[in-house]
């Protein structure tokens, strides 16, 4: 079974790439140790971790991803930045979903373009 964990961030915030890049680091991470002990972390962790970036342009969007994989049961985990450099405390980044198999993350974000 083909696994993966799928990041998606908020292109509407103009943020840098650096900081792109940390908020996406921030999700992964975030995803890998809230799925510590189970099946699909270990499985993905053997397959070599892939992992998409995919991007959305507004807050409502992002929020509307992190909804569908809470209810089809998948693994998810918003990121909301403390807001020390370039966006307002609170504000939703990005989001991984996963590690879970494809198909499941596909049946959510298949429509979404790359970062």
């Amino acid at each position: 079974m083909a696994m993966k964990m799928t990041v998606v961030v908020r292109a509407d915030l103009d943020m840098g790439r650096g900081k792109i890049a940390a908020q996406a680091a921030h999700a992964a991470v975030a995803a890998v140790l809230a799925n510590l002990g189970t099946d699909d972390l270990a499985c993905w962790l053997r397959e070599g971790q892939p992992k998409v970036v995919l991007k959305v342009t507004s807050d409502g969007q992002l929020r509307e991803v992190i909804r569908q994989a809470q209810a089809a049961g998948l693994p998810v985990e918003p990121v909301s930045d403390a807001g020390r450099t370039q966006v307002s405390p609170g504000t939703l980044t990005c989001c991984a979903v996963g590690p879970a198999e494809s198909e499941r993350i596909d049946a959510i974000t298949a429509g979404l373009p790359l970062l």
